[in-house]
């Protein structure tokens, strides 16, 4: 069995650039989602758009085919 210490294990770059993100919000946001399937960050994706859409920000993709927008 062999110990590796924490300092000696190789960093993951994503954590890397996590850690430079000056926002402690999105930081932490960014953070959580590292290691998610890509099924989640694909449902995470698509509520973000729905959120945005609501808010005005963005065309609703759901319903912009419909002519509701």
């Amino acid at each position: 069995m062999t110990v590796v210490e924490h300092s000696a294990a190789p960093a993951d770059p994503d954590v890397l650039l996590a850690q430079r993100i000056k926002c402690d919000a999105i930081r932490r946001l960014t953070r959580l989602a590292l290691g998610l399937s890509q099924d989640s960050m694909d449902l995470l994706t698509s509520v973000t758009d729905r959120l945005r859409a609501a808010e005005g920000a963005l065309r609703d993709p759901l319903t912009a085919d419909l002519g509701f927008d």
